[in-house]
């Protein structure tokens, strides 16, 4: 497993998102950035609260080919860990329309939540450059890993499963 991560952080060093190159200095085990943020539902989440089970944060785009090709894969997995704690969280790019949202999360049947991102302030709290980015973060908040385009169960499994396969 320790060689798979090494691997992603290698593509995501390509791909010029490196934690380590990130304004914010942020990288892999370092404290997620607390924030709060107010859902399609009105519902306001704050991230900290989520503390105990692990949590995905999915930076996406709705005219995104993979974000819609692998949405299915996070609901799956949602939908199979829920009940163990996991939290996933979808965060619109600073450009989308709420309409946008609300079409996408309906058309998906997305049930977890999505928020805006309006002025970009979570991409600028995580250094999000470039879209689909999905931020893994621990039960004790910690980040985990970030991987940049599309996601599969595989992946999904491999860095979250030791957390939720107990």
């Amino acid at each position: 497993m320790e060689e798979r991560l090494l691997v992603m952080l290698f593509c995501l060093i390509l791909a010029g998102c490196s934690p380590q190159e990130t304004p914010k200095g942020l990288r892999l085990g370092d404290p997620a950035p607390d924030f709060a943020a107010k859902g399609l539902d009105d519902r306001v989440i704050v991230l900290s609260s989520l503390r105990g089970g692990p949590v995905i944060l999915r930076f996406f785009e709705t005219n995104c080919r993979f974000c819609q090709a692998d949405t299915p894969a996070f609901k799956e997995f949602y939908q199979k860990y829920r009940d163990k704690g996991l939290q996933v969280m979808y965060i619109g790019s600073f450009y989308e329309k709420r309409e946008n949202l609300q079409k996408f999360a309906a058309d998906m049947q997305i049930d977890f939540p999505i928020v805006m991102d309006a002025e970009a302030k979570l991409a600028d709290l995580y250094d999000i450059r470039a879209y689909p980015q999905t931020l893994f973060i621990s039960p004790d908040q910690k980040i985990l890993a970030a991987l940049l385009g599309g996601v599969g169960k595989a992946e999904l499994q491999e860095i979250l499963g030791k957390y939720l396969d107990q």
